[in-house]
C-alpha cells in the first residue's frame, strides 16, 4: 500500500473508515460491535485515547498495524508477521535481526523478481521433482534407442546413415540428472544478482552526483549569505563570527536531511569553526 502522510489518531480513524465503505461512523461501531456514541467521540478527538480492545478490533477490521491507526507510523502494512508465517526458522531471524547477514543484501534479493524465481526453481529441485522428470525422459530415450537396434539387427529396417545418425541423436539426447537444473539455478541466480549490483551501483552515483550539487548550493549559499552583509570587514570580530556563523548555519540547512537535533548538535561546532578560522586570518 506505500507509504501516506503523517496523521494523527483521528485523522487516521476518519481516513481509514471512509477508504474502507463505512460512510457513518454509526455503521462503522455497529461492524466492530462498539457504542456509537463512544467510537464518534475517538473520531472526533472528544476523547483524546482510545481502548486496546477497539483498536485491536479496528486493526483487524481493516489489516492495518496499530502503530498506524495510532500515528506511530506511516506505513499500513502488517510489519509484525509471526517467524513461522514468513516460512522463517528462529536462527535465520537471530541472523537477520542481528546482522550477522547483510539485511539491505536480503531485502535486494527478496524484492527481486529472478531471485524468486530461482527459489522457486530450488524448492523443485529439491523435492525432486525434475530429477525424476529427467530420469523419466532418459529411460525413454533408452527404450527408443534399445528398440531401433533391435530393428536394424533383426534386418527389420536397414541400418544406414540416417538410422546410424538417429541413434546418435538419441544418445546425446541423454541428461545428466541433475546437472541441467543446477545450471538453470546458477543462471537465474547469477541475473538476480547482475540486477541488483546495477541497481545499487546507480543508487550510489545518484547520491554522488546529488551529493556534488547539494556542496555547490551550500557554499554558494554561504557565500551569497556573507557578501549581503555590507563592510563586514570593518565590523567587530565578534559580531563578524556571528554573521559567518549564521551563513553557515543558513547554507547547511538547505539539505532537508539535517533535522533540528542535528543542527542543534553541529551548531557550536560550526562557532568553532568559524572562530578558528577568524583567528587564522588575523594570524596572516
Amino acid at each position: 500500500m506505500g507509504e501516506y502522510l503523517p496523521g494523527n489518531l483521528q485523522e487516521r480513524l476518519r481516513e481509514l473508515r471512509e477508504a474502507n465503505g463505512y460512510k457513518t461512523r454509526e455503521k462503522l461501531a455497529e461492524e466492530i460491535g462498539v457504542n456509537k456514541t463512544t467510537y464518534s467521540r475517538i473520531e472526533n478527538g472528544s476523547t483524546k485515547t482510545i481502548s486496546s480492545d477497539i483498536l485491536i478490533k479496528l486493526a483487524e477490521l481493516y489489516k492495518v498495524p496499530t502503530d498506524y491507526i495510532l500515528g506511530l507510523t506511516n506505513t499500513p502494512e502488517n510489519t509484525g508477521y509471526d517467524i513461522k508465517e514468513l516460512g522463517l526458522s528462529v536462527d535465520a531471524a537471530k541472523n537477520l535481526y542481528s546482522g550477522k547477514v547483510e539485511p539491505r543484501v536480503v531485502n535486494e534479493l527478496l524484492i527481486n523478481d529472478k531471485f524468486a524465481m530461482a527459489t522457486k526453481m530450488i524448492a523443485t529441485y529439491f523435492s525432486g521433482a525434475i530429477t525424476q522428470l529427467i530420469a523419466t525422459q532418459n529411460k525413454l530415450l533408452d527404450f527408443s534407442y534399445d528398440l531401433l537396434n533391435e530393428l536394424t539387427q533383426t534386418g527389420k529396417v536397414p541400418n544406414d546413415k540416417e538410422i546410424q545418425q538417429t541413434k546418435k541423436t538419441l544418445k546425446a539426447a541423454k541428461l545428466p540428472a541433475g546437472n541441467v537444473e543446477l545450471d538453470r539455478i546458477q543462471r537465474q541466480l547469477m541475473a538476480s544478482i547482475r540486477e541488483i549490483k546495477k541497481k545499487l551501483v546507480d543508487e550510489v552515483a545518484e547520491i554522488n552526483n546529488n551529493s556534488d550539487i547539494l556542496e555547490y548550493e551550500i557554499i554558494e549559499k554561504v557565500k551569497n549569505e556573507a557578501l549581503a552583509v555590507p563592510n563586514i570587514q570593518n565590523l567587530p570580530e565578534d559580531e563578524k563570527i556571528k554573521i559567518l556563523k549564521d551563513a553557515v548555519i543558513k547554507g547547511i540547512q538547505i539539505d532537508k536531511n539535517i533535522s533540528d537535533e542535528n543542527m542543534a548538535t553541529i551548531e557550536p561546532l560550526i562557532e568553532q569553526s568559524v572562530s578558528m578560522m577568524a583567528k587564522l586570518w588575523n594570524e596572516k
